[in-house]
């Protein structure tokens, strides 16, 4: 039935690019238009240093790189926005790209580059014919410093091309200071998460520097304000920004600074949207630090409102939204200040973790007759030190009042307040660590101990959502967390580049020789490099227990598997392996040349990335463990246990994963027979402090035990939950107490019981849903459970490494058979009960599956009636 009432007016949209920082008060101000925004990522991840967008104000979130430019086009022109904008100052490319490609109000891409690289900005003014400074860039410290020498005229600024909140700004006075400060720069990555592969300096412009906000309408623009900046330079060269002052419109030098501001905006092609510039009145006139397109990052809308009679992101909302509205009210003109007005950054020579924010203190501050607001920027967790720029400055307070006198003498009072309202542990500092990856009983142990942490995580970790950071931490996300270079420059990136560290710490395979590197450079506790190379690199390891007389298997090194035609056969059954693996994967059993040669050619059509493999002398019988932990290179613990049958076998006959610790009294012929050649190897291998896993052979018809390989790092699957209930010993605080250089606890509390662990199988196909762990630890013996197979993920039948599984049950029980009988009874109840949908199938037999699966939901497509 027709309807008659009027067609509903479409929702006005606008987007906004990288809607960090003061880009959040952007959403509400477009709101109270009556228009919708929605956001857009100019990055696959969000930039981890900046304030991150509300993306619930948004109705939609696009993430636009080049090689989804076209689409994220193709979609944002269905919406019929009515304005692309940048919300702070790496989102200013993409924006001028697509407005100008949905015909938009746009500044355009001829001068992008020029608005956000300060090279290219300066040159764009020097062409105009606008007063600037001299300059320089380039990726050699030492050329830079030669041009500064060249130059002649000290002091110089030496800068990264791309950052702000003076992040890495130096003023230098001599070529050795500019060699340093570039170096530095070089070795960093912007706040925006970006690496500088380049660094600028530039003559020092000697002056009072100003802020110039503006908006603009097709090349029309209105001064939202003018402010005074009052700072101070550390001896190492950083401005430190104290006071922001709003200047009043006529007062001298505010229109010679609007006037070359205008001059400024055209020459970089700023037609529409805001801006805020910075400008030093040197003696010969105004000349440009840099300017971005986009919000000034001090602007608050209740703070201007009251002091301004109006504030940026409302401007710039209508700007866009309402352009003629715009013009007839704002065009051309300048503020009118309503009040006196300052934003003061506030100083600070605490160094720690801040345990607690005293909010008496900040009401007190706030209770100052001009204080309108109080911002906070450390949480409890966080680190807290001796102020270097705007980005450790710790409070940002807005002042504003009838008089600069009631400002000024409330900006003497903040300073006898400042300091109580963050309250840093007393005393010696907390012990810090860097972990690289979320080993949860290691960040256990740091929470029990008052260590602080700090946690590396990469993609894989962070996407597949199992491991917690508890929230006391700071999390450190990385594209690899084994790459020294990534992690280096995560710290920068977010103000830890200079924290002291206790140690470096992980339980990552992978991330071993990259702790000891790390602590290398850091100057902190970790595992020796060497040492962590010998515990990685399987020939390596062999050699060394070898030559210490343990029986070790022989080994051939491989350097490229994808040719192994020069490769001589010395063995009558092999095994072939990464000479840097894990978890079994990768590892097979080859019992002729031709065989080797199959696989060799199956990684080379794989294009695989691991290229050095090891072919070693197979060797049979048991597989046994060895778990533990050592002092100055004395064996304080050591539980000894075997797996179900060794790892290879289970997986050449697709069976589950199970092991099991002998117990210490009732089967002290087991310690009795591995001891001796635990500690022969440890020693070998040269750990003197930390956790280990070591794999053994043993023949037990003759009681030989073969060295197979040892990790630095406590065992994988349940191996610390085992040994916890056996044994009551903690292994992830073991591992940080040796990390730190602190005696280990090791304090025993054996049970008679048999524990022992089981991994639970999947079924080909995309889990549903599967008994919860506290169903499976409801069930005989089992006393712990771990599900760790997301439902809706697609799990592959074949097993191809001891990591490929649904879960794991740790179970007890008073013999190992009735140990072997629950790990069955457990195994098949899990197996009933997962609802796996199958793969490989049509729609006709999915829909058949479903409705056996759901018998009481009828899904077939009905008739309406």
């Amino acid at each position: 039935m027709a309807s008659d009432s009027p067609p509903a007016r479409a929702v006005r949209t606008a987007v906004i690019v990288d809607g960090y920082s003061t880009g959040t008060f952007l959403p509400p101000a477009f709101a109270r238009l009556g228009v919708d925004v929605v956001h857009v990522h100019s990055t696959a991840e969000p930039m981890s240093t900046m304030l991150q967008p509300d993306l619930g104000a948004y109705r939609d979130n696009f993430h636009c790189t080049d090689a989804s430019f076209e689409r994220t086009v193709e979609a944002l022109a269905a919406l019929g926005p009515v304005a692309v904008l940048a919300g702070q100052e790496p989102g200013v490319p993409l924006a001028d790209a697509l407005s100008e490609r949905l015909g938009l109000a746009t500044n355009g891409t001829a001068l992008s580059g020029a608005r956000r690289d300060k090279y290219e900005m300066i040159e764009a003014l020097r062409r105009a014919g606008v007063r600037c400074a001299d300059q320089y860039k380039g990726s050699d410290p030492q050329a830079l410093a030669d041009w500064a020498e060249r130059v002649g005229s000290y002091p110089v600024v030496v800068k990264p091309l791309s950052s702000a909140s003076t992040d890495h700004v130096y003023r230098c006075h001599s070529s050795t200071e500019v060699l340093a400060a570039a170096r530095a720069v070089l070795g960093s990555t912007d706040i925006f998460d970006r690496p500088n592969t380049e660094a600028l300096v530039q003559s020092f412009l000697e002056g009072t520097e100003y802020i110039v906000d503006t908006v603009s309408v097709d090349g029309d623009r209105y001064v939202c304000g003018v402010w005074e900046y009052e700072k101070q330079i550390l001896p190492g060269g950083k401005n430190i920004y104290d006071l922001d002052v709003l200047l009043d419109q006529a007062t001298e030098p505010v229109p010679e600074l609007i006037a070359y501001v205008d001059t400024v905006l055209k020459a970089l092609g700023i037609l529409h949207g805001p801006a805020h510039a910075e400008v030093i009145m040197t003696p010969r006139g105004p000349a440009l630090v840099e300017i971005g397109a986009r919000l000034n990052g001090n602007m608050n809308p209740g703070f201007h409102d009251r002091c301004l009679g109006a504030n940026q992101a409302d401007l710039t909302a209508l700007a866009y939204a309402r352009p003629e509205e715009f013009a007839h009210r704002y065009a051309g003109r300048v503020y009118s200040p309503r009040a006196a007005a300052a934003v003061h950054s506030t100083r600070t020579e605490l160094d720690g973790v801040v345990e607690a924010v005293n909010q008496d203190a900040v009401d007190r501050i706030a209770a100052l007759p001009s204080v309108h607001l109080v911002g906070v920027k450390l949480a409890p967790g966080k680190r807290i030190s001796p102020t270097a720029d705007l980005l450790t400055s710790p409070l940002r307070i807005f002042l504003t009042a009838p008089d600069p006198a009631t400002i000024r003498a409330d900006r003497a009072a903040i300073q006898t307040l400042k300091d109580e309202v963050y309250r840093v542990a007393e005393g010696a500092p907390r012990p810090s660590v860097l972990l690289l990856g979320t080993d949860k009983y290691v960040m256990q142990a740091c929470v029990r101990n008052g260590v602080d942490a700090v946690v590396v995580q990469g993609p894989g970790g962070y996407d597949h959502g199992f491991a917690e950071v508890p929230g006391e931490f700071t999390r450190l996300l990385v594209d690899d967390q084994q790459s020294p270079e990534a992690i280096l420059m995560a710290l920068h990136r977010n103000g830890l580049g200079e924290h002291r560290f206790d140690a470096v710490h992980t339980s990552d395979e992978w991330g071993l020789v990259t702790a000891g590197v790390l602590a290398s450079y850091l100057g902190c506790r970790a595992i020796d490099p060497v040492t962590a190379v010998h515990f990685r690199d399987k020939s390596l390891q062999k050699r060394k227990v070898a030559a210490a007389g343990v029986p070790t298997a022989r080994v051939t090194v491989i350097d490229d598997v994808h040719d192994v035609s020069g490769v001589p056969w010395e063995y009558e059954k092999a095994v072939l392996k990464p000479v840097a693996g894990a978890a079994t994967a990768r590892t097979t059993v080859v019992d002729s040349p031709a065989a080797l040669s199959v696989l060799s050619r199956r990684y080379r059509t794989d294009r695989s990335a691991q290229r050095t493999f090891v072919l070693e002398e197979y060797i049979g019988g048991e597989e046994w463990i060895a778990d533990g932990f050592l002092r100055d290179g004395e064996l304080r613990f050591l539980a000894v246990g075997r797996y179900g049958a060794p790892c290879l076998t289970m997986i050449d006959e697709q069976t589950p994963l199970w092991m099991r610790h002998f117990d210490p009294k009732s089967e002290t012929w087991a310690y009795d027979r591995a001891e001796p050649t635990v500690r022969r190897c440890l020693e070998a291998l040269g750990l003197r402090d930390g956790v280990f896993h070591m794999e053994l052979f043993h023949d037990p018809r003759t009681g030989r035990l073969t060295f197979s390989e040892c990790a630095a790092r406590r065992g994988g699957a349940l191996v610390h939950e085992q040994v916890q209930a056996k044994f009551g010993i903690h292994l992830g605080e073991e591992a940080l107490l040796s990390a730190l250089g602190r005696e280990p606890r090791g304090d025993l509390d054996h049970r008679p019981e048999l524990f022992g662990t089981t991994y639970l199988k999947g079924r080909a196909g995309t889990l549903f849903s599967c008994p919860s762990p506290a169903e499976l630890r409801a069930l005989p013996g089992v006393e712990y459970a771990r599900v760790e197979f997301p439902a809706g993920g697609t799990f592959l039948g074949d097993i191809d490494n001891t990591n490929h599984r649904m879960g794991q049950v740790l179970v007890s029980a008073r013999s190992e058979e009735e140990l072997e009988t629950r790990f069955a009874e457990v195994r098949a109840w899990f197996d009933e009960r997962m609802v796996v949908a199958p793969q490989g199938v049509t729609g006709r037999e999915l829909r058949a599956w479903g409705r056996e699966t759901r018998p009481d939901a009828d899904f077939r497509d009905p008739l309406w009636q």
